[in-house]
Protein backbone atom coordinates (compact mmCIF):
# COMPACT_ATOMS: atom_id res chain seq x y z
CA UNK A 1 0.00 0.00 0.00
CA UNK A 2 2.90 2.28 0.80
CA UNK A 3 4.33 1.92 -2.37
CA UNK A 4 1.34 2.89 -4.48
CA UNK A 5 1.18 6.41 -2.03
CA UNK A 6 4.70 6.67 -2.62
CA UNK A 7 3.92 6.86 -6.34
CA UNK A 8 1.09 9.02 -6.51
CA UNK A 9 3.09 11.73 -5.16
CA UNK A 10 3.78 14.50 -7.64
CA UNK A 11 7.62 14.47 -6.40
CA UNK A 12 8.11 17.51 -9.35
CA UNK A 13 5.89 19.80 -7.27
CA UNK A 14 7.86 18.74 -4.08
CA UNK A 15 10.81 19.79 -5.58
CA UNK A 16 9.50 22.43 -7.15
CA UNK A 17 8.54 23.68 -3.30
CA UNK A 18 11.75 22.52 -1.56
CA UNK A 19 13.55 24.92 -3.68
CA UNK A 20 11.19 27.83 -2.89
CA UNK A 21 11.47 27.11 0.44
CA UNK A 22 15.08 27.16 0.34
CA UNK A 23 15.99 30.66 -1.36
CA UNK A 24 13.91 31.90 0.81
CA UNK A 25 15.30 30.54 3.87
CA UNK A 26 18.58 31.76 2.11
CA UNK A 27 17.01 34.97 2.47
CA UNK A 28 17.47 35.25 6.48
CA UNK A 29 21.06 36.29 8.06
CA UNK A 30 23.00 32.81 8.95
CA UNK A 31 23.17 33.41 12.55
CA UNK A 32 19.08 33.40 12.27
CA UNK A 33 19.03 30.58 10.37
CA UNK A 34 21.23 28.78 13.23
CA UNK A 35 18.64 29.91 15.62
CA UNK A 36 15.76 28.87 14.67
CA UNK A 37 17.26 25.51 13.73
CA UNK A 38 18.25 25.35 17.63
CA UNK A 39 14.91 26.22 18.40
CA UNK A 40 12.89 24.55 15.88
CA UNK A 41 14.74 21.25 17.16
CA UNK A 42 14.41 21.68 20.89
CA UNK A 43 10.37 22.33 20.41
CA UNK A 44 10.06 18.48 18.26
CA UNK A 45 7.60 20.09 16.44
CA UNK A 46 5.49 21.35 20.19
CA UNK A 47 5.46 24.91 20.17
CA UNK A 48 5.13 24.30 24.16
CA UNK A 49 8.03 22.67 25.00
CA UNK A 50 9.68 26.03 24.11
CA UNK A 51 9.68 28.92 26.81
CA UNK A 52 7.09 32.04 25.82
CA UNK A 53 10.57 34.19 25.04
CA UNK A 54 11.80 31.59 22.63
CA UNK A 55 8.47 31.03 21.28
CA UNK A 56 8.89 34.93 20.60
CA UNK A 57 11.85 34.36 18.95
CA UNK A 58 10.70 32.11 16.81
CA UNK A 59 7.76 33.70 15.28
CA UNK A 60 10.30 37.05 14.99
CA UNK A 61 12.90 34.77 13.11
CA UNK A 62 10.16 33.08 11.02
CA UNK A 63 8.62 35.54 9.94
CA UNK A 64 11.79 37.05 7.69
CA UNK A 65 10.98 34.10 5.48
CA UNK A 66 7.74 35.59 4.09
CA UNK A 67 5.32 32.96 4.11
CA UNK A 68 2.74 34.94 1.96
CA UNK A 69 5.55 35.33 -0.54
CA UNK A 70 6.12 31.58 -0.60
CA UNK A 71 2.39 30.64 -0.84
CA UNK A 72 2.22 33.62 -3.72
CA UNK A 73 4.94 31.32 -5.58
CA UNK A 74 3.54 27.88 -4.34
CA UNK A 75 -0.04 29.09 -6.10
CA UNK A 76 0.45 27.97 -9.35
CA UNK A 77 1.23 24.62 -8.19
CA UNK A 78 -2.00 23.90 -5.95
CA UNK A 79 -3.99 24.53 -9.00
CA UNK A 80 -2.08 21.15 -10.37
CA UNK A 81 -2.77 19.23 -6.97
CA UNK A 82 -6.29 19.50 -7.07
CA UNK A 83 -6.67 18.72 -10.78
CA UNK A 84 -7.69 22.25 -11.93
CA UNK A 85 -6.41 23.80 -15.50
CA UNK A 86 -2.47 23.76 -16.23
Amino acid sequence: MFKMARRKVPWILVFEAALALRARWNTLPRDDRRRLTVLARKSRGNPMALTSEERREFRRIASGIDAMGLARDLAPFGRRLRGGRH
